[in-house]
């Protein structure tokens, strides 16, 4: 069934399986549908792949990803012909082991490319004709024709520099942006509820505030994602089952689930460690309490109603 046609149904059950995105949903169904390319913009953990690999699922189309670095050549992304094979009876087409993007414009896919600025120039301009034309000729092999919905979405983060290569204008000019920045604080304890399955709200909620504070501190570049908050409600409660210390356990949680996740300024005077200490001190505010399940009420039998009114003798 066309992708057009089970449009609402998709963005239904899309909508209904993630916490937030609409936008960001409506966004990525509408351009594959409409057959242009994205290119995701924001910052780890704002749930780019997790969003695709959803609506690849729910729509039945099939999704390839590649991680762009220095080491992506061409002949990863479109194939190879094997040596073993062609030296013992030349090139044959069916010796030829396709790349994810043949696969991908063969199949009628969507080809993930994770931090597309770290990869190499040549390889991007490999894209340009398969994006423009629907269409690739790979030599003793011949010409590729996509298949709708054949697209190709690349995702970078703006915060990074270390490694990046500039993206073409050429490319550029090819593709439709989307950006995804952090969620709101609802939505994110939400997140952080559904995935550790924690019944403490008030630590949830801590665990969130300190995140989403790192994000604006002064001596931090770029803050930590939500995977931060997860880890750090997961091993809060696994160390409250060691030892009953909510406050140091706390505090040890979030220099193990936030130090390595913030990217310090340059100028920064302290360590990441420091610094997560001065936000918890300022938000932990009032002591923390051990959480425990509420216990169930005493069911309160006739006999024992009537003798708590039976007055005293």
């Amino acid at each position: 069934m066309a992708l057009s046609i089970r449009f609402n149904e998709i963005y239904r059950e899309t909508s209904d399986a993630v916490i937030g995105r609409q936008i960001e949903v409506r966004s990525i169904l509408t351009a594959v549908g409409a057959g242009k390319h994205i290119l995701l913009e924001g910052p780890p953990g704002t749930s780019k792949s997790t969003l695709l690999r959803l609506i690849a699922k729910t729509a039945g189309i099939p999704f390839y990803i590649i991680e762009g670095n220095i080491d992506l050549t061409p002949a990863k992304l479109v194939g190879h012909f094997n040596p073993a094979k062609v030296m013992a009876d030349n090139y044959r087409p069916e010796y030829f082991e396709k790349g994810p993007l043949t696969k991908a414009m063969e199949k009628g896919g969507i080809l993930y490319i994770e931090e597309f600025n770290r990869m190499p120039a040549d390889v991007s301009n490999v894209l340009i004709s398969p994006m423009e034309e629907g269409e690739i000729t790979i030599p003793r092999y011949g010409s590729v024709s996509a298949v709708p919905p054949f697209t190709v979405i690349a995702s970078q983060n703006p915060f990074d520099d270390v490694g990046t290569v500039r993206v073409s204008r050429a490319f550029m000019d090819r593709i439709c942006l989307i950006k995804m920045d952090y969620q709101s604080e609802d939505e994110e304890i939400e997140i952080v509820s559904a995935r550790t399955h924690s019944k403490d709200s008030k630590i949830i909620d801590l665990a969130v505030k300190l995140v989403r504070e790192t994000r604006h501190h002064p001596d931090i570049k770029q803050g930590a994602s939500i995977r931060a908050g997860i880890d750090l409600v997961d091993l809060y409660e696994g160390m409250q089952k060691l030892t009953d210390e909510p406050e140091q356990n706390f505090l040890t949680s979030a220099r193990m689930a936030l130090s390595n996740k913030i990217w310090l300024n340059e100028m920064a005077a302290r360590s990441a460690d420091e610094i997560i200490e001065e936000i918890w001190e300022r938000y932990h505010g009032e002591p923390i309490v051990p959480f425990t399940s509420p216990k169930p009420k005493k069911e309160i039998s006739d006999t024992d109603e009537n003798q708590k009114k039976k007055p005293a003798l």
